[in-house]
């Protein structure tokens, strides 16, 4: 009987992952159950349309109910909402956008889904802090999660999110644990992330000490965080950034890496052929391109259709998404 129960949501491995991570957002109210079971029945197979409509339709409909919550003062309710609206809902409806016919509506619902989390942000107890931390000739945006109003030293854990994610996910990937352990946290969009990827135009950097000191040098500003308890944690292909950035960085007592990545391009060549790797060790990019072109359509659709773009966007390239279908 438990055989015949267990199963799969979608065939296609990218909408999988992302249906799970949907439910696993739920144990710290990122997401909720019956919604996310909702909207996956409502998904049509394949076609990475259909799953940005399913998912904006919730979206809409869960910040309209958040909208509707805060006239009547329902304050915790509207929080939860706009929560999981933010966190979940307009996350995965941009998420495949560069596959499909319009990839350019991908920074309407990215701005969708900060302005819930603002929502939501101002309705934790205490208020969580929108923050603007010094960086270069610029600012990179923050959230700063606190435990209490009463400004006690307290331990601090910044949050580096990795390739694909932005500050307001780290709020389900270690603020809201940090919180129930009595740190305070501070999740930031370093540059080729979030806010500042879409907002600043920043791209990604291969020197992440530079990105990590100006967040320490602001975090040692605040008098309320302990300065001899300063943690970092970060996540995918940040496993590869902040490594670097403590050997440089040694006010940091300690860092976790999840994991660890030593070199962030296998993650991108090690599914290639190897006579097409040694094409690409050899730096000849002429028959590198050719042999790219001509296995394009066994490759996966995903890594053709979004991984390719989302790269070249974080990079600084002006290159969008392959359309489907």
């Amino acid at each position: 009987m438990l055989e015949m129960m267990v199963g799969t949501f979608f065939d296609e491995d990218d909408f999988e992952y992302m249906m799970l991570s949907a439910l696993g957002a739920t144990y710290h109210k990122g997401a909720d159950i019956g919604e996310c079971l909702s909207t996956a029945a409502s998904i049509e197979a394949g076609g990475y349309e259909g799953w940005y409509r399913a998912w904006l339709g919730t979206a809409d409909r869960v910040r309209a109910f958040a909208e509707g919550s805060t006239a009547k003062r329902h304050q915790a309710s509207a929080r939860d909402a706009f929560l999981r609206t933010s966190l979940t809902y307009y996350k995965n409806a941009a998420f495949f956008l560069d596959g499909t016919s319009d990839p350019l509506r991908t920074l309407p619902t990215f701005k969708a889904h900060r302005e819930c989390l603002d929502e939501a942000a101002t309705r934790f107890d205490p208020p969580v802090e929108k923050v603007e931390i010094p960086y270069e000739e610029t600012t990179l945006p923050g959230y700063l999660f606190k435990v209490d109003y009463f400004g006690r030293s307290r331990p601090l854990l910044l949050l580096n999110m990795g390739s694909d994610g932005d500050a307001t996910g780290m709020y389900l990937d270690g603020a809201a644990a940090a919180l129930e352990r009595g740190y305070k946290a501070l999740a930031y969009d370093g540059p080729g992330q979030g806010a500042a990827l879409f907002l600043q135009g920043l791209y990604f950097r291969p020197d992440w000490e530079k990105v990590v000191t100006p967040v320490v040098d602001f975090a040692l500003g605040r008098p309320e965080l302990d300065p001899e308890r300063i943690a970092i944690l970060r996540v995918s292909q940040a496993g590869y950034w902040v490594p670097r950035a403590v050997a440089f960085e040694h006010r940091i007592a300690a860092a976790i890496a999840d994991p660890g990545v030593f070199d962030v391009s296998t993650s991108w060549t090690s599914h290639l052929p190897q006579e097409v790797q040694e094409l690409l060790e050899k730096g000849q990019k002429e028959e590198f391109d050719r042999a790219m072109e001509e296995g394009m359509p066994f490759f996966k659709v995903r890594a053709l259709h979004v991984e390719v773009p989302h790269g070249a966007l974080w990079h600084g390239l002006a290159l969008r998404g392959v359309q489907d279908g």
